[in-house]
């Protein structure tokens, strides 16, 4: 009898299928690895705009308290209005001798020489005819025309606690240490007792190419805190500079190449930007000037600081050129900036900015430039409407008295201006 050994026979078969389980694995494609995974790549942010803190236009606004902190600072102020485009200047001059002389800058239209303004107003139970109860935030041409403001503002705080003006006048006031690069003082101006005793309020703020200043009457019986307004005002400067070094931040300031004009071509074709009026170029001497325009007629100035007038050859435009003390050209003008002057320039022979010509309406500027400021001179009547750019350069669209701030006032003539080559108001 053969005898088998189950046990062996088991063991065998379990070699067997362990050998052919190994060798099906063995002949089993491999899988394939997975690559490795890219990291996300993290967003990136922009760098913080570090330029020039320089504001233009609506920007402005964020510079003036809020309604409620005008009523909080002025408790008598009624119906803050919101802020308003329109600047109005008086621009008359004269009057009595200041001792001493910087005392006069506290009786200084401060918004002569600015380029743009927002202004806020209310009124308050001591109002005359006279009053004067607003802030208003200006644009000045640079940094340096601001700044030499504040240094004359604060020079008059230092000296002019006590001042002749017709009589004996004073301004109690505080200076503000400069706060992240905001200067401010505020005080309360009172008149000689004998002219009415009239008192004003003064507040004034400094930050890079601007200026605010509030101004309102002042009832005896209810005081202001100039420390309080200087603050108020300090605030409101340091969270504007936030906003926008955010807002220019996000996007950046851009540059942009401007038309230079054929010089053989016809006038009417060149265009008005801030850089000058076709190959006619602000910063450029009148002799470069002229020699960028061969056969145009230059008739020199008829009186020391006057233009020259440079007509193209054909005689059917012509445009008046300003030169600065520094010698360079700092403003040129298509038309004319008062009705006195308007001589009814063919509108489509002349240059133009970005096709608004003489003779359009104004909200034809209104609809190219927006963001501008409208400035009514009440001493001459005349309306014109100023957009400027961060670099100083400013457009003026004059119009005629007649229509004042009509939107369908008629364009007599256009402006462009290197608003850095003037000199600040200097009260000495």
């Amino acid at each position: 009898m053969r005898v088998v050994n189950r046990r062996r026979v088991q063991v065998v078969l379990g070699v067997v299928g362990v050998g052919a389980l190994l060798a099906l694995t063995a002949c089993a494609p491999a899988e394939e690895s997975s690559p490795p995974s890219s990291p996300t790549p993290e967003a990136t942010s922009p760098e913080p705009y570090s330029g020039p803190v320089s504001f233009v236009g609506d920007e402005l606004t964020w510079l003036l308290p809020s309604s409620d902190d005008i009523v909080a600072l002025i408790p008598s102020a009624a119906d803050v209005s919101a802020p308003s485009d329109v600047l109005e200047q008086i621009s008359d001059g004269g009057g009595p001798e200041f001792v001493p002389a910087i005392c006069g800058v506290l009786y200084m239209e401060q918004t002569l020489g600015a380029l743009a303004t927002r202004t806020m107003s209310w009124s308050m139970p001591s109002d005359t005819e006279f009053s004067s109860n607003r802030v208003v935030a200006m644009q000045f041409a640079d940094a340096a025309h601001a700044a030499a403001r504040m240094d004359q503002l604060e020079r008059a705080a230092a000296e002019c606690g006590e001042f002749d003006y017709d009589g004996r006048n004073t301004f109690e006031s505080v200076v503000a240490e400069e706060q992240e690069g905001v200067r401010a003082l505020a005080g309360a101006l009172n008149a000689d007792p004998s002219s009415g005793g009239w008192r004003v309020f003064h507040g004034f703020a400094a930050l890079g190419n601007t200026l605010v200043h509030l101004q309102t009457s002042l009832p005896e019986s209810a005081p202001i805190d100039p420390a309080a307004a200087a603050e108020l005002l300090q605030a409101a400067a340091i969270d504007a500079e936030s906003e926008l070094v955010e807002t220019l931040t996000a996007t950046p300031p851009a540059t942009s190449t401007e038309p230079v004009g054929d010089a053989a071509g016809p006038w009417g074709e060149w265009s008005i930007t801030g850089s000058g009026v076709g190959p006619i170029r602000l910063g450029d001497t009148s002799d470069a000037a002229a020699a960028a325009v061969p056969g145009a007629t230059v008739t020199p100035p008829a009186y020391d600081g006057g233009p020259s007038i440079f007509t193209s050859p054909d005689g059917v435009s012509s445009l008046s050129v300003t030169v600065a003390e520094r010698g360079t050209i700092s403003e040129i003008t298509a038309g004319a900036v008062s009705d006195e002057e308007d001589a009814g320039v063919d509108g489509a022979a002349s240059p133009h900015a970005l096709e608004v010509r003489i003779g359009d309406p104004l909200s034809s500027a209104v609809s190219a430039f927006p963001s501008g400021t409208r400035v009514h001179v009440v001493s001459s009547g005349q309306w014109a409407y100023f957009v400027a750019d961060r670099e100083g350069r400013l457009l003026v669209f004059h119009t005629t008295r007649d229509d004042a701030d009509a939107p369908d006032a008629r364009i007599i003539g256009i402006t462009t201006a290197d608003a850095t080559q003037r000199g600040d108001l200097t009260v000495e």
